[in-house]
């Protein structure tokens, strides 16, 4: 590890003077100073790559995670309009979350499904209609 400068050391430090001791063992320190410094620089470039890959991989979840969710919504509205309009009325809207497993599911989303007509109001974003909730609205209401 030290490259064999003990025995150069020696020679100058027995035949010359005893002050070369001094720059030695600096420029060993020197050297072992900065070979740790590069080997730490390199671990932590590999932890900064993976990071960021742990980051990338997250965003593809999560937009994996927001395209399933948009795919069952957009089943569960297809189920829940019956009237085949493209609409929910609120009638449609009050009898899909009459089922247990919608209301599960729902509240796994962290959607508090207990008011059916606030809910529907949220839903409608303010503008209620007459047609009553569009996809889009179902889908942009519960994604918030």
């Amino acid at each position: 590890f030290s490259g064999g400068w003990p025995n150069y050391a020696r020679r100058l430090v027995e035949e010359v003077s005893p002050w070369f001791c001094i720059f030695f063992v600096l420029y060993v320190t020197l050297v072992i100073f900065t070979l740790v410094r590069i080997i730490y620089a390199l671990f932590i470039r590999d932890t900064m790559q993976a990071a960021a890959c742990d980051a990338e991989q997250l965003v593809r979840e999560k937009a994996n995670e927001t395209k399933a969710l948009t795919g069952r919504l957009r089943e569960l509205f297809r189920e829940a309009d019956t009237s085949g309009d493209g609409f929910l009325s609120r009638a449609e809207f009050n009898e899909i979350l009459a089922y247990p497993k919608v209301r599960t599911w729902m509240g796994t989303l962290g959607i508090d499904v207990q008011d059916h007509e606030d809910l529907f109001e949220i839903l409608t974003e303010g503008e209620p209609s007459e047609r009553g909730i569009s996809w889009e609205e179902f889908v942009h209401g519960i994604m918030r």
